[in-house]
This record gives C-alpha cells, structure tokens and sequence, in this order.
C-alpha cells in the first residue's frame, strides 16, 4: 500500500531517511512502520536499524532538526530522537519518535531479535524515503526490496500473528501481553504454536516492569471487546498472575439473582460497560435494551476524556469494572438461611484496587478515579429505597463523587446486567435506567440552577453571622450550596436565614470574631 505523499510535516523523516542510509552503512525501516504501511494503519513513529552503533547517526540528526537526542540503552545500542511538532502546517500535529538500533554485518542479525514475524521486516530506508515521496497511487510497494526472513509479510496476507522463535517469550516477557493486545488491536489470529509458548511462559508476566504492564494494559483496554481479550489472558494462562487478587474470585458463588461466579461477573461487567457505553455488542443485548440507556452527551464526554497519561476515563471504567468485586471473597459470609452477603466489599475493594494499581505503576490520578468508581458502584441503586431519589440524595452523591459521578452510574448500570446475565427482564432494567436517566437529569438541573449562581460567599457569612475564619464556615457554605441545589433557598437573604438556623440547631461550635 503506497503512503501518503510526503508534506513539510513529513519532510524532516524524508531527511531523516536519507541521511541514516550510507553505501557504507545502510539503513532500514523495520517493525510497526513496516506492518502498519502494508495494513493501510496510520503510522508515524519509525524504527531504523543503523549498522554499527547507531549513537553518532542520532545525534547528528537531532541536531540537523533541532530534535532531542535521547541514548535510550546503550546496552542494545538503542538511541532516541523526538521531532518537535511541525505547527506551523498543522495545528494536531504531535511529536515524532524516531528510534534507531544498530545491528551488526546483517540486517537479519537485528530481524533474529524480534518478538513476531510481522514485525521482522526490514525494508531499505532509502526505498521508503523514495515512496514517502512519490505521488499517492504512483509510489512503489513499501514491501518491494523487503528483507523477510521470517515469512512476515505471508503472516501479514494471512491476518496471522505468529512469533518468530521459541525464545522470544523467555528474552523478554513483556512481549506476552504484547501478543495479546496486538492481536486483538490487528484482529489477527495468534497461531496455535504462539499460543502454547505463552501458556508455557505465563508466570514470567510478573517479572515484567510496572510501567511497561501498565502501557499494554491500558492500550488493550481501551480497544473495543476488551471483555474477549481478558478471557484470552485467562486462556492463555495470564490473567491470574497478572492479577493474583482475581484469581481469588474463580468460583466464588453469589446468590441467586447473579448468573455468574465472582470471577466471570467481573470479566462480563466490562462486556455490559461497553454496551453501554455504545462502544460494542453484548451477546444477549437488543436494541431495546440498548435504547433504554440515557442518552446524556456529557456523560458520553466524560467518559471520552482523558486523566494523566492519556488513558481515557472508559478506559480507566473498564478497568474498575473488572476490580469492582475483587474483595468479593474476603469478605463472604453466609446468613441464617444460608445466603452468601459481601458486607463492605466495596470499600474492600478500593483498597485492593489501588494496591493492584500503585504495583503496576498507574498514576495517582489514575488510582483515584479507579478507587472511586469501585468504593461507589453500588451507591446509585442505595440512593433510593422506593420510588426516585431526593434533590439532597442526588446533589450528596456527586458532591461525594466529584468528577467520577458519571462514570460510577455507567458502572452501575454495567454491574447490574452482569448480575443478571440473561437472566435480566426489560421491567428491571428499565427500572434501573430510568433511575440513572433521573440522577442525571437531576444534577444537569441542579448544576444549572447552583454553579451561575454563587449566593453568598464565606467574608459575607463570617461579617453577617460576626464568625472568625475556619472549617465551620466551610460547613455553612456547604449546607447552602446544597439546598440551592435542592431548591430550598433561592436568595442570599434565604441563605443568610438558613445559615443562622443552621448554628441554632445543629448548634455549630464557632469561633466569634472579637
């Protein structure tokens, strides 16, 4: 597949290219570039393979391109450059990485080194800068002159992820989950070889980096039926010492009303998120059911915006939908009658959750809104025991909630059906939307009518009720700012008015000012 035509924001790889590839030390493009140009996939980042040490040639170009040079691991002689964005012609431009590895004598010494047969192609620098180039239609196949000693680009025809020997799991075990998320990503098939090398090294997915995890996890995360990807790692062997607190959960009954054991109405729970989410099916989903879900843009940008680290909050959803229950098992216990309770096990949970995320290196931010959305997954059905929630309820539930408020009612409504399974009934979960339709239409009004309107402020309240500053006015303000969200007080004389009940009957301890 030919690239696109080479614009000034390409230009500079053009250079790049070029200047890498010497008669006496040739260059070539391998791995993703490679793959993602043949497939049609976006691509941008390059991987050049420099023969001899690669140190010199990048640091030369970073400075040509005013570029940063970074020695990434002098080990494997593997060196860096980051290309500023070009935003002058293009306002999304981002950066460019450009890694460069050397290799000795042969460029198939560097191809012997990699993970999978479609990433072991090679193809001369000096060919790709010639397409990039080209008019689009007109330029040569990026694969004319490849070096594929491994059969990549039949693996590539064939949509077959396939590695390219029996060692490649034992050097480096981060490749394990690495097959999984780029199977799923290409929706290539893994061979069955490849499968039993995994199955075979599974227990090494421990001795991978923190950080390194927690990249493929959320990448594999974030693709559509992300559910049939964790129910591969549990085929192939990976998810229990991935996750050892799930493993827990394998076989732990719940009452009846569940149709699934702990384990797999966790897995199943990130199936039901993305459905409703909107983003994949669900086996025993319809449109009516689907047409049930409250249709609310804000939650939908919610979900679509993204915390540090660039990880999306569905994504980071998707995540606390399969922790959601994991200290499900200690925290059993059985009734007079035998029924199975799980008292706390939702404030259990969000301490293991952050355990699990702070041993694979998420961010704070990250840990926090996981941690939120677990401790609070079962708060929106608690809102209520009959009938729709209060203006007091809903305004407590997102003042405690903070920003997490709509991605917990999207987990709720996904806990909920993976509860049921097939054996949910349209009465129950219209039952359980219109609930969730009601709590946001409900914050939408109280936002509305609360944040334009700030009725008093802290010095009006400290000189009116003749305070000294501290955590009380704090405590007035509050008790303010949620019965204007109730619809009790609509003035600042009305608010002045309940600030003054509120000392006399609660009787506040507060400091007078002398």
């Amino acid at each position: 597949m030919p690239l696109p035509v080479c614009t000034h924001s390409c230009a500079s790889l053009v250079r790049v290219l070029q200047a890498a590839d010497t008669a006496a030390h040739p260059a070539y493009v391998v791995g993703g570039f490679v793959r993602d140009s043949i497939l049609g996939r976006p691509c941008r980042d390059l991987d050049i393979a420099v023969q001899g040490e690669p140190f010199a040639v990048a640091q030369e170009l970073s400075r040509v391109l005013h570029g940063t040079y970074v020695p990434l691991d002098e080990e494997h002689c593997v060196a860096r450059v980051v290309l500023p964005p070009d935003l002058t012609t293009d306002p999304q431009d981002t950066s460019t990485i450009i890694d460069f590895v050397g290799y000795e004598h042969d460029i198939r010494n560097d191809l012997a080194r990699r993970d999978f047969t479609i990433n072991a192609i090679a193809v001369p620098a000096a060919r790709v800068a010639a397409q990039m180039t080209s008019p689009a239609g007109a330029s040569p196949e990026i694969a004319l002159d490849a070096v594929d000693p491994y059969g990549g680009l039949h693996d590539l025809a064939a949509g077959m992820l396939r590695a390219c020997n029996p060692e490649v799991f034992e050097a480096d075990p981060g490749r394990l989950l690495r097959a999984v998320r780029l199977s799923h990503e290409l929706a290539f098939t893994m061979d069955a070889a490849t499968e039993s090398l995994i199955s075979a090294s599974c227990q090494r997915v421990r001795d991978v980096a923190g950080e390194r995890t927690h990249e493929e996890l959320l990448r594999l995360l974030s693709l559509p039926q992300a559910a049939y990807s964790i129910h591969y790692l549990d085929r192939l062997g990976l998810l229990a010492p991935l996750f050892p607190e799930l493993e827990e959960c394998r076989d732990v009954e719940q009452p009846t009303c569940h149709f699934w054991d702990v384990l797999e109405h966790s897995i199943q729970t990130v199936a039901t998120f993305e459905y409703v989410a909107g983003e994949s099916e669900w086996r025993f989903g319809n449109d009516e059911m689907l047409g049930c879900v409250p249709d609310d843009p804000g939650c939908q940008i919610h979900l679509e915006g993204t915390l540090s680290g660039g990880a999306s909050r569905g994504t980071l959803a998707k995540l606390a939908c399969l922790l959601h229950d994991v200290a499900k098992p200690q925290t059993k216990t059985l009734d007079e009658s035998g029924r199975a309770r799980f008292l706390g096990h939702s404030k259990e949970g969000a301490i293991v959750a952050r355990s699990i995320l702070e041993r694979l290196r998420f961010s704070q931010k990250e840990i926090a809104y996981v941690e939120m959305l677990v401790y609070h997954h079962l708060r929106p059905a608690q809102l209520s025991n009959e009938g729709l929630p209060t203006a007091r309820a809903v305004y407590r539930f997102f003042r405690d909630t903070r920003d997490a408020g709509p991605g917990i009612l999207y987990v709720a409504m996904a806990d909920y059906l993976a509860c049921r399974g097939p054996l949910f009934t349209m009465s129950e979960w219209h039952n359980v939307c219109d609930l969730i339709g009601f709590i946001i239409a409900e914050h939408r009004r109280q936002e509305a009518v609360a944040a334009p309107s700030k009725l008093i402020d802290g010095h009006e309240l400290m000189r009116w009720l003749g305070l000294r500053p501290g955590p009380e006015v704090g405590i007035l303000l509050e008790a303010i700012r949620e019965a204007q969200a109730a619809g009790l007080v609509c003035s600042r004389e009305e608010a002045l008015q309940l600030a003054k009940k509120t000392v006399e009957r609660e009787q506040v301890t507060v400091r007078t000012a002398k």
